[in-house]
C-alpha cells in the first residue's frame, strides 16, 4: 500500500528501539502492520483488512493523577 513508509523489519527494530518491552507484539513471530486505518477498519501492507476490536482508549485517556474526594 502507499501509507507505508518503512518495510516491515524497520519498523520492528524502530519499535524495539524507542518503545519499552511491556508493551507487547501480538504475532510476535510474523507480527501484522497495519498501514493505514479508515473508520472501524485497518489495513496491512498488503492491503487485508481488519476489524479495530480494541480498545486502547482506555489507555490514551487514564490520568496520572485521581482526584481526591
Amino acid at each position: 500500500m502507499s501509507a507505508e513508509r518503512f518495510e516491515k523489519k524497520e519498523t520492528i527494530d524502530l519499535r524495539k528501539r524507542y518503545i519499552g518491552p511491556s508493551c507487547k507484539i501480538f504475532f510476535s513471530h510474523d507480527p501484522i502492520k497495519i498501514v493505514q486505518a479508515k473508520g472501524q477498519y485497518m489495513y496491512d501492507e498488503n492491503g487485508q483488512r481488519y476489524l479495530d476490536c480494541i480498545n486502547n482508549v482506555a489507555h490514551a485517556l487514564k490520568p496520572t493523577t485521581w482526584p481526591s474526594d
